[in-house]
């Protein structure tokens, strides 16, 4: 879901599984647990950070498109939150650090920032198929879960909305129009559709998402 103006950016199904991380010894199922984990990490922040939906959806679709990063930094786990100074020399460090870290993903992005999430899209086409409010707001939670999969960088964000859509109604049962088919209408593509249904219920038959020290330790200088 990154705009650019040549419409190359996007990947097949297949390449994310020749990904950096993959080529450096990461399982595929320990490559999605931590990119689901990564995704949880952004959430978490952001309703910490009181931030709104939109800046949350925009940062999971960024580190999404960063393929190769696979949330591989060394977390460590259940430690007590720390305030830190800010004119302390670890303030600083952290702070160069993130920077750096900015820098590279910038880089990696060929620093594209124009993010298209598929939010933005779900409210016009629910109201066009008249669907109930229950099912709205079911669409509202599945196009937020569906930041945690490689669909952004798969598919244009109104291909992912068409099949939230799709995936919502299914689970509650909901018949849309069929005398046309409602996906003519927008010209959308059905197996795209059928394909988010399928990638989103792998989603939910995977256990919750863990941190997995993965970062390999540096050899100490003799």
């Amino acid at each position: 879901m990154i705009y650019t103006a040549v419409d190359t950016f996007y990947v097949t199904k297949e390449q994310p599984k020749n990904s950096p991380s993959r080529k450096d010894g990461i399982d595929e199922a320990t490559e999605t647990n931590l990119r689901i984990y990564g995704c949880d990490l952004i959430q978490e922040s952001g309703i910490f950070l009181k931030l709104l939906q939109a800046v949350m959806a925009t940062g999971a679709s960024t580190a999404r498109s960063h393929l190769g990063a696979s949330i591989m930094e060394c977390r460590r786990e259940n430690l007590p939150i720390e305030h830190l100074d800010s004119f302390a020399k670890k303030y600083s460090k952290l702070k160069m650090d993130l920077m750096a870290t900015e820098r590279h993903l910038s880089k990696e992005m060929g620093f594209i920032y124009h993010v298209e999430n598929p939010h933005k899209f779900i409210p016009n086409y629910l109201a066009i198929l008249q669907t109930p409010s229950e099912l709205r707001q079911e669409a509202r939670n599945l196009v937020n879960d569906s930041l945690r999969t490689t669909l952004c960088v798969r598919f244009k964000s109104s291909a992912v909305a068409y099949g939230v859509i799709y995936a919502a109604a299914r689970r509650f049962n909901f018949s849309l129009p069929e005398n046309p088919p409602w996906w003519k209408a927008f010209d959308a593509d059905k197996s795209k559709i059928d394909e988010v249904c399928r990638v989103l219920t792998h989603l939910y038959s995977l256990p919750m998402a863990q941190y997995v020290h993965v970062c390999k330790e540096r050899q100490k200088e003799r």
